[in-house]
């Protein structure tokens, strides 16, 4: 497992589908032989999504990610990113069938895959292109959270106060764009971010 200093340094994080959305994702050819030292998928880090299917970070390699942290019960800006990460897959176009979404839960205490799986429901979102996933442990899940410069603290009543960022990764895990905007309009400059490095990935 990468150290705790270098997960710090880390900014940023595909996966390869679960049965449900197999013909969404790319295939194993795709991931790179050697990841890059500074590469997100080099943290040690157990997940299971929706599908209660459970997948390393190193197993998303060979397609861009749109990656950020959230949690099931939030009723303050977690439902804001759903909408602006729904509403940013929306304004890439054709473009958006050559990326995934990774929300990592920053409640492994209570969000469980049932309860990710309703989320799915109530929220719409398209399971060939979002998927809610859950860290093994508290420890784990702070990995990730410091990888991704994601900041978060529970302040009671399972009501956790987190920072906004959406990273933008590439196929070897390295961050190629962030936005930490609240807003559901996407934003411009990150869609043109996106879409830039979309139109590299072979189809």
């Amino acid at each position: 497992m990468l150290g705790t200093t270098l997960a710090l340094s880390l900014l940023g994080s595909i996966w390869p589908a679960s049965a449900a959305s197999a013909t969404a994702a790319a295939p194993a050819s795709a991931s790179p032989a050697v990841l890059p030292g500074n590469s997100l998928y080099q943290l040690d880090i157990s997940l299971t999504d929706a599908a209660n299917q459970r997948f390393s970070l190193r197993d998303m390699a060979g397609t861009p990610v749109l990656v950020t942290m959230f949690y099931g019960d939030c009723n303050a800006a977690c439902p804001i990113i759903i909408e602006t990460l729904k509403r940013t897959v929306e304004a890439l176009g054709p473009n958006a069938a050559r990326l995934r979404v990774l929300m990592v839960s920053l409640d492994p205490f209570n969000d469980s895959p049932a309860g990710l799986a309703q989320l799915v429901k109530n929220k719409q979102l398209d399971p060939q292109r979002f998927r809610l996933a859950v860290a093994r442990d508290e420890s784990q899940t702070r990995l990730l959270a410091g990888a991704l410069q994601i900041k978060f603290r529970q302040l009671g009543d399972g009501v956790i106060n987190h920072t906004t960022r959406i990273a933008l990764l590439d196929g070897s895990g390295l961050t190629k764009a962030v936005s930490t905007r609240l807003d559901t309009t996407p934003d411009a400059e990150f869609v043109k971010q996106i879409n830039s490095l979309l139109k590299t990935v072979k189809n």
